[in-house]
């Protein structure tokens, strides 16, 4: 009970603070335009702020930094050394991860800014500069020590970190395209990595991830439709560079793995999102038109066409994310028999996904038969 007691603290302290800042990036963005208009594939009505990733993204780097910075203090106090004894003195290592720690923030700092200036420049915001401020902030990661390893060779681990991380960045910033949707399902994910790292006892790791969460639910409360903010850029963006990022610091092997297979756990937390933006891209590639124009053919959207209410479809994708995550979570400690068994329950919740989305409805006068 005690070593949830400071895990509940954050959750509840990043919930109060992205809650609170919610209203005043509300302000802002009406004060300053910076709203996402109605348009032909969009489904709000009026004008809408779309900086919400404001509050998460602050009240996610509050919370952080103050619970880092505030560690050896709080350990001085008499009622935590009684209370919160277990966890404090878990987190006296937490120095020695400080460099890939500042790494992640500055990195998301990176990606956040890039988002805003998104959000307030517009069409202004040329693509490619866009792209760029990605590959920086997927560069600080690399230049902080965070990266993958299990290729053999370094420049191929290099690479491959930059990919991962932009496309999860990129991943979620395209699943932003319906009421509590890109926020809900990154909520889902930290919850599944969350409980990866409580079993493996990643103590640290944990309260980041319960800090991103709390600042994710405080947003929520606003952004569940209909939806009075939008993630925006900035925190579609910053969400998926977060993500990225604690899937790379996160250990997923355990000593009962017998196999690799523990190392697709993320893929597999983020089947969703990567499905989705395969499924968008290949098909705008097939069309002709550019990867970055958005369009309606997106799963959420394609629940929606068959019938399902918005509120509906989103939480039908976050039951799919809950699904597919809660199986990898066995990865770790699975043998061989037992982890395909995981994939293939993986792949058949993916294969209905695929069904969904290039399923065609019939119209109501056709009827099969010969």
């Amino acid at each position: 009970m005690t070593t949830a007691l400071l895990p509940t603290l954050v959750l509840v302290a990043s919930f109060l603070l992205a809650a609170a800042l919610v209203p005043l990036a509300v302000r802002v963005a009406r004060r300053h335009g910076v709203l996402d208009d109605p348009g032909p594939r969009k489904v709000h009505a009026t004008p809408t702020p779309r900086v919400g990733g404001v509050a998460v993204w602050g009240a996610f780097t509050f919370v952080v930094f103050a619970g880092y910075l505030g560690v050896p203090v709080l350990a001085r106090l008499p009622w935590a050394e009684t209370s919160l004894a277990g966890p404090l003195a878990m987190l006296q290592e937490a120095y020695r991860v400080e460099t890939k720690l500042l790494a992640m923030m500055f990195g998301g700092a990176i990606a956040f800014g890039v988002g805003l200036l998104d959000d307030v420049l517009g069409n202004r915001f040329k693509v490619g500069l866009k792209l760029a401020g990605q590959v920086l902030a997927a560069g600080v990661l690399v230049l902080g020590g965070i990266r993958t390893d299990f290729l053999f060779y370094e420049p191929l681990n290099i690479a491959f970190t930059i990919l991962w991380v932009v496309g999860i960045t990129n991943a979620f910033n395209l699943l932003d395209n319906m009421d509590g949707l890109s926020a809900g399902v990154a909520f889902v994910a930290c919850l599944v990595l969350l409980l990866n790292a409580w079993l493996l006892g990643e103590f640290f790791i944990s309260l980041v991830l319960v800090a991103l969460m709390g600042s994710l639910l405080g947003f929520l409360v606003y952004n569940w439709h209909p939806a009075s903010i939008f993630l925006g850029d900035c925190g579609s963006l910053f969400i998926g560079f977060t993500l990225a990022s604690l899937t790379l610091l996160q250990r997923f092997v355990s000593h009962a793995s017998s196999t690799f297979f523990p190392v697709l756990m993320p893929v597999l937390v983020l089947a969703l999102p990567l499905l989705d933006t395969a499924t968008v891209v290949f098909i705008r590639l097939r069309e002709g038109r550019p990867i970055y124009v958005g369009d309606s053919r997106h799963l959420s959207h394609r629940l929606v066409s068959l019938g399902m209410s918005p509120p509906l479809a989103v939480t039908t994708i976050y039951l799919m994310s809950l699904g597919i995550g809660l199986g990898a979570v066995g990865l770790a400690h699975a043998d061989l028999v037992h982890s395909l068994l995981i994939l293939v329950q993986a792949l058949a919740v993916v294969a209905v996904v695929g069904v969904l989305l290039f399923y065609e409805r019939r119209s109501p006068g056709r009827a099969d038969g010969p």
